[in-house]
């Protein structure tokens, strides 16, 4: 094996991605284009829900493939679906949402670990001509599971040492894991839906193994599941829970000639990423083979951890 490559934010709770989609004005001006004049009573208007639960959540939500015609949300959605395959091993995403955050809105802290093993927020929010304060994604700062352990005699916290603030940045997508306790600071000081905080988000769903190149599913299955196998029995001593999800390059004469590490936040009770040196000797252990071929393979591996 010749090299194992740990993407720069493989290991991170939180990733951000600037400038993430080429249609974001598009998806942006169909939503002012719908909400312009106030005046106009037509049954495109008629379309959000007010969810509200004391003390939890409040806010307008939409299902987003509902609201945005086929035509403009089909390659957004393709977008998204390519991004969780070529940088998660998620083949799938939830259905996801369209929310708007006027004055009082709000996500208290909350986690929903069984929707998926990613969250996204994905923003067509205005964010540097906002008129409001407010509206961040909140995420736990991983240091908050060390509290105790860490705390130093005579030391406080604030907000900001406790919890991680992700500005909604337009076109900016934000991925982070749901098992950390995360939210929406309140929005306040509009009342406009138009300068409302908007969102499209959901989860990345289904982690199963992708195959581009020569080699089919049927010729790679016996040492596709010895490698599975083989890597689950290394981390299963382990205290570390989450997903794991690689890429082989394998060489024409059946040989992995490469690793890449897309995703590894795999985090122990205290929130505590494993290490990079203890990973990579996970994956230094001896590989099975694969079948010859006349041209390189790909396979993307994604493995759900649980201590």
């Amino acid at each position: 094996m010749k090299n194992i490559e740990l993407y720069s934010d493989s290991r991170a709770a939180i990733r951000t991605t600037p400038g993430f989609y080429s249609g974001a004005n598009e998806l942006r001006t169909h939503f002012e284009n719908k909400f312009k004049n106030p005046y106009q009573a037509n049954h495109d208007r008629f379309c959000w829900d007010y969810w509200s639960i004391k003390n939890q959540y409040r806010l307008l939500r939409s299902p987003a493939e509902q609201f945005f015609p086929k035509t403009l949300f089909a390659p957004f959605l393709s977008r998204l679906l390519s991004y969780g395959r070529e940088t998660l091993g998620c083949q799938m995403i939830s259905h996801p949402w369209l929310s708007a955050y006027i004055d009082g809105s709000f996500q208290n802290l909350h986690s929903d670990v069984p929707h998926g093993p990613f969250s996204f927020v994905y923003s067509l929010t205005p964010w540097n001509r906002r008129k409001f304060t407010g509206g961040e994604t909140l995420v736990a700062n991983p240091k908050l599971l060390r509290y105790f352990s860490e705390l130093k005699a005579g030391e406080s916290h604030e907000e900001k040492n406790l919890l991680i603030r992700v500005p909604p940045v337009f076109n900016q997508l934000t991925l982070f894991d749901p098992r950390y306790p995360h939210g929406v600071a309140r929005v306040d000081g509009v009342e406009d839906i138009l300068q409302s905080r908007l969102v499209i988000h959901g989860w990345f769903t289904e982690p199963r193994p992708m195959l581009e190149g020569a080699l089919s599913f049927k010729k790679i299955a016996k040492p596709l599941d010895q490698l599975a196998h083989s890597l689950m029995n290394a981390l299963a001593p382990l205290p570390y829970s989450g997903l794991l999800s690689l890429k082989y390059e394998i060489l024409p004469t059946g040989k992995i000639s490469s690793i890449t590490v897309l995703s590894a936040h795999l985090v122990d009770g205290l929130g505590q990423v494993i290490p990079s040196p203890l990973l990579k000797s996970v994956l230094k252990q001896e590989p099975p083979r694969f079948p010859l071929a006349r041209q390189k393979t790909w396979i993307t591996l994604p493995l759900e951890i649980n201590a």
